[in-house]
């Protein structure tokens, strides 16, 4: 891959950065690995931290990706309010499933059963990778990775549990789609490297290390709640987008 960004702004979408010819090196020689931030290469949305943002309307603006990739967390006392969630769209499996349940009656006489429909249920399922392109994302990306799975941990309030939601977005497949998540598995494999904190103190970055994955798979199950009556008409938007700014001829769910 050449070192230089091409010229074309649709195929920076990634933010690939330039890669450095060479670490720098400390008096003795020896490769500094805690190089201060700007000066090895960096991925942009790693680094992207915890930001409060508004619960409708346009994301603020984000470092780009090939899709869109984020997770917004609601405020319960102030919904109107969320916290976001942006990690590099490293998909490696979505599935979006779609269920309709009936109740079956016998009558005497019949051999063959009858149905009413009793009820629709929606589970989606994804999985994904974190992999920290250099020590200075590894802080701002595994805080993110610590708030994903902590919500599935109740919050509290005058001693009750409560739930905290959440908005998915998945490219325009699932684009601000509301729910809560079921389970979160993080798994690292030996193929994966491991960071060993060498330094055993703070970089001159201001990081000091912690010892963990550089790469981990993240596979989440999510619960849709949607804010429209799930209904079999043509109009409906469960796979199209309809909100989180999208442009009018974006919505192709109207006919």
């Amino acid at each position: 891959m050449p070192n230089k960004r091409p010229n074309n702004p649709i195929d920076r979408r990634g933010n690939p950065g330039t890669p450095l010819p060479e670490l720098p090196k400390d008096s003795n020689n020896n490769v500094d690995y805690s190089a201060p931030l700007g000066v090895q290469y960096q991925d942009e949305r790693n680094l992207f931290p915890l930001q409060e943002v508004s619960t409708d309307g346009p994301l603020i603006e984000t470092p780009n990706d090939l899709i869109k990739f984020n997770i917004k967390v609601i405020d319960p006392d102030n919904p109107s309010t969320a916290e976001l969630l942006v990690f590099r769209a490293y998909l490696d499996d979505v599935s979006d499933s779609y269920t309709a349940g009936y109740n079956s009656y016998k009558y005497n006489g019949r051999a063959e059963k009858f149905y009413t429909y009793n009820e629709f249920d929606r589970n989606v399922s994804f999985k994904f990778r974190i992999h920290a392109q250099s020590r200075q994302e590894m802080k701002p990306l595994y805080q993110k990775l610590n708030y994903l799975v902590a919500q599935t941990a109740p919050s509290y309030r005058n001693g009750r549990m409560r739930s905290k939601f959440n908005r998915l977005t998945i490219g325009d497949w699932c684009n601000e789609l509301p729910g809560f998540f079921e389970s979160i598995d993080l798994n690292w494999t030996g193929k994966y490297s491991f960071e060993v904190d060498s330094e055993k103190q703070v970089g001159r970055d201001g990081v000091r290390m912690n010892q963990l994955p550089h790469q981990l798979d993240v596979s989440c199950k999510f619960k849709p709640i949607h804010d429209f009556a799930p209904e079999n008409r043509k109009d409906a938007p469960f796979i199209l987008p309809h909100r989180g700014g999208i442009d009018l001829e974006q919505q192709w769910y109207k006919f």
